[in-house]
């Protein structure tokens, strides 16, 4: 049975199987909070990290997979500054609902109406902007598997201390609300909303640091065109 991409697999073992689509992780692994799914999810910052680290060596000491004049190479920074701009604006919406607001009930309007989890949404989309500003392909091989690799755990123990938090209130939230691919037709929203405004601005720094990368990665591009870096490696 498939419901918005949670689906009943079978049995492994002794335990039930949950699918996230096309992962399949043992129930079991969601019953325990100190299990791996938890211990992956709590790990995310530092994890994510040390990734952008080595992202951030890569595009100093490798080249551009192509000539910075051709078409390929405009075609790939414009749309990736795009998808940073989509992003960035996604983000700072989704933020914006749950400033001050994340702890103390479910949100289920606006961005998040149409989605549970707006935010990995719109960071999917900035994370392959990043892939292609970089104009590198590795780089950007690198960022889909991680992200597609990693995150859906993080995903699941979100939910997992959802549901043990607010219990058949986000169960019906669950239930008619897509997990990661926006349903528009869902969309709902108040004409006023109040926030928390010193949490909102904490998160507009956050939000918007997918283009601060885009311009980062300029800088760069100009250090290596201007012989302070040197490139060791040009990714066919």
């Amino acid at each position: 049975m498939v419901e918005h991409g949670f689906r009943k697999a079978g049995v492994m073992g002794s335990s039930p199987v949950i699918g996230f689509e096309f992962y399949e992780i043992p129930e079991s692994f969601m019953d325990n909070k100190n299990g791996a799914i938890f211990i992956v999810a709590k790990s995310r910052v530092y994890v994510s990290r040390l990734f952008a680290v080595v992202i951030l060596l890569l595009a100093v000491f490798t080249g551009h997979s192509f000539s910075q004049e051709g078409l390929l190479d405009i075609t790939f920074e414009m749309t990736g500054l795009f998808l940073l701009t989509i992003c960035s604006m996604g983000r700072l919406w989704a933020l914006m609902y749950i400033s001050g607001n994340k702890s103390q009930e479910i949100v289920t309007d606006g961005p998040y109406s149409i989605v549970r989890h707006p935010l990995y949404f719109f960071s999917l989309i900035g994370a392959a902007g990043i892939g292609l500003v970089s104009e590198n392909l590795l780089i950007l091989a690198m960022i889909l598997v991680f992200y597609v690799a990693y995150y859906p755990f993080t995903i699941l123990a979100e939910e997992k201390k959802l549901q043990d938090r607010f219990g058949q209130t986000y169960l019906e939230y669950k239930t008619k609300t897509p997990r990661f691919l926006p349903k528009l037709s869902l969309y709902h929203g108040p004409h006023f909303y109040m926030v928390n405004a010193d949490t909102f601005v904490k998160n507009f720094v956050n939000g918007m640091w997918f283009v601060w990368i885009f311009i980062l990665f300029h800088l760069i591009e100009m250090a290596q065109d201007a012989g302070y870096l040197r490139v060791y490696w040009r990714i066919p």
